[in-house]
């Protein structure tokens, strides 16, 4: 008798489990991988912080990797840093209309998908098999990476 057809599923080296490829944890991978590429246009969109970027995607490659192997977290200090401005929140269609090159909205956009990152990083951590990896500790960086692009695009905005 013929076997069904199915979707296919990958090991997944967190869990060590067989998962489906609408498993949160594959979903949460593609978040960050869609964030650095939007990260890496951000490096010639705007080369004023281009070196910031870099060190942004590193930080976001070395927390991927600290979930994967459970090792300690990247440093996040720099995003810490980045963050401390005089700046406040604006509305986000604002800085769009007001701004006069593409920059702004893709600086919007990485930090969009860095909270996207951060929902399906709390998703994960509810998940059993998941949970060691997608702990506390581990999160902390990502609210200060999402203020920091934030900041980032209102004064991208203003220019």
């Amino acid at each position: 008798m013929d076997q069904p057809t199915r979707f296919p599923t990958f090991e997944c080296i967190i869990s060590n489990t067989v998962e489906e490829y609408d498993s949160e944890v594959e979903f949460f991978f593609l978040v960050k991988n869609y964030l650095l590429s939007t990260l890496s246009k951000l490096t010639f969109l705007d080369p004023e912080w281009k070196d910031n970027y870099i060190r942004v995607m590193k930080f976001i490659s070395d927390l991927s990797d600290s979930l994967v192997h459970v090792t300690e977290p990247p440093s996040y200090d720099f995003l810490v840093k980045l963050s401390l401005v005089d700046e406040i929140e604006d509305n986000q269609l604002d800085r769009l209309i007001r701004s006069k090159s593409e920059t702004a909205a893709v600086v919007v956009e990485a930090s969009t998908r860095t909270r996207e990152l951060m929902y399906w990083y709390v998703k994960n951590s509810r998940v059993e098999r998941f949970s060691k990896s997608f702990n506390p500790a581990r999160f902390q960086g990502l609210p200060f990476l999402r203020l920091a692009l934030t900041y980032r695009s209102i004064q991208v905005s203003k220019k």
